[in-house]
């Protein structure tokens, strides 16, 4: 967890699934709440690049492997945008 906190079980649950089952209009659609350009064709990359795994939002190695492949595959800008989402539901008590 970031700061050494400990998320609430149940919004953890609910953060892996969705991220976990998010489809590219989805995620488009947080975007644009958030304010970050992300056009159809790099929500699908990010999309497919999710679901390549199960994913646990709790595990800090995988995040950094999601974000570096999303740097990789998509681009570092949109890597950065993706690890903030991710964070600003990870701060969340």
């Amino acid at each position: 967890m970031t700061g050494g906190r400990k998320m609430n079980p149940i919004m953890l649950h609910f953060i892996n699934q969705k991220l976990n089952s998010i489809t590219p209009q989805e995620l488009m659609t947080l975007a644009s709440d958030y304010q970050f350009p992300l056009s159809r064709a790099e929500a699908e990359q990010v999309v497919l690049i999710l679901r390549r795994q199960r994913i646990d939002i709790s595990n800090a190695a995988q995040r950094q492997q999601i974000i570096a492949t999303i740097a990789r595959e998509v681009s570092q800008e949109k890597a950065n945008y993706i690890q903030y989402l991710i964070n600003s539901y990870l701060d969340r008590k």
